[in-house]
């Protein structure tokens, strides 16, 4: 069915084409605050997204006991939801707001060599089952299953790989995956710019995103980072895309969520980030703080610390005044509440973080709060 048939299809039955739309607010050098304007709600950037992967699902944290960020997005992994025979993305989740679904990029290098790729798609191995994915069914299921901002397939190379060939291949599979999939819509989806560290791959990757950004895509999404190279050169890569880039479309960094990270990449330009650290992280006892700094609540030192995970947030088991004791002793012994109250803990951080990050932009004061927030960035405190 081509546009001209689908767009007749649509006013004959009265469906509403979800779009996204795209303000720009303030800026303050490369940094800038701006909506995001989906069916679903505004959104302010720059924002983070809450990951519900199947380990939150799992620990019994749910979307809305976050009740105080009303202006983040959900994102959610609509493979996993097909799997689990889950038809649309707000089933079993109090989340009336805008939702992303995952590309799946983390997933190809994880599977490494078990993973069969090409032009057609993926093919894997699952519970013993074999498995194919084309980029056209990855939209299809964002769109049936009513996703504000679909990320499509894309094809992701472990960003220090020494073969640049596999790079540019990267960028060229991507490429003709999209295609596939702007064929089912083009209304809500992402490009996703790939090439890792390899500027020709990127400049490769770059040009294709302009020339889909200029004939109606609505956002774009620098995908390959975050992969064990020296944060110098992902946030010069970044830089790298983003003055390449339209600056009136939304832009989004995948699988980066690190404070540190967030405020470099705020500052060069990125309106959106994702990424599982801040929860993982909680659930395996490692407490954020404000300043990009963080602890250990396994440690003897906390066994009698009667104070809060941090006085500088406003969480809230932070609010509630919950002790660093408190939390250790439930944390130690497995408890399930102590859990989830310091992956919510570490995720608003990051919340508190892009919103205190917006004021200082429209205040232009940005690279001042920025220096004010790291200071000498020493993370580990105990």
């Amino acid at each position: 069915m081509n546009s001209k048939s689908r767009a007749i299809r649509d006013l004959l039955f009265n469906k509403v084409r979800m779009t996204i739309q795209f303000k720009i607010i303030a800026q303050d050098g490369m940094a800038r605050v701006g909506e995001l304007i989906t069916d679903h709600g505004v959104v302010p950037t720059p924002t983070i997204t809450l990951n519900y992967t199947n380990a939150l699902e799992n620990w019994g944290f749910k979307p809305e006991d976050i009740t105080e960020a009303r202006d983040v997005i959900l994102l959610r992994n609509t493979f996993w939801l097909k799997e689990r025979g889950i038809s649309n993305v707000r089933e079993g989740v109090e989340w009336p707001r805008p939702v992303m679904s995952d590309s799946g990029g983390f997933q190809m290098v994880s599977m490494g060599k078990h993973l069969k790729q090409s032009f057609r798609g993926l093919e894997f191995d699952l519970d013993s089952r074999k498995i194919f994915i084309a980029p056209h069914e990855v939209v299809e299921w964002g769109k049936s299953a009513e996703v504000d901002l679909i990320m499509p397939l894309d094809n992701t190379v472990y960003t220090m790989d020494r073969n640049p060939l596999k790079f540019i291949w990267s960028a060229v599979m991507t490429a003709v995956w999209f295609r596939y999939s702007r064929k089912v819509a083009d209304d809500n989806l992402y490009y996703i710019v790939q090439g890792g560290l390899n500027k020709f791959a990127r400049r490769i990757s770059l040009w294709d995103a302009n020339r889909q950004l200029k004939n109606g895509i609505s956002a774009v999404a620098i995908g390959g980072l975050a992969w064990d190279e020296p944060r110098s050169a992902m946030y010069k890569m970044v830089k790298f895309c983003t003055q390449r880039l339209p600056g009136n479309k939304p832009r989004h960094l995948l699988g980066v969520c690190k404070p540190i990270d967030i405020l470099e990449c705020i500052e060069r330009g990125i309106d959106s980030f994702d990424g599982i650290a801040a929860t993982r992280e909680g659930r395996h006892g490692r407490v954020w703080l404000w300043g990009g700094k963080y602890f250990d609540i396994n440690n003897s030192q906390y066994v009698n610390d009667n104070g809060v995970l941090d006085s500088h947030c406003s969480c809230p088991v932070c609010r509630a005044g919950v002790s660093r004791a408190d939390i250790r002793t439930r944390f130690k012994i497995g408890d399930r509440e102590a859990i989830r109250q310091l992956m919510a803990h570490n995720w608003h951080q990051n919340y508190q973080l892009v919103s205190t990050a917006r004021q200082a932009i429209e205040e232009g004061k940005f690279r001042e709060f920025k220096r004010d927030f790291l200071g000498t960035f020493k993370p580990f405190v105990g």
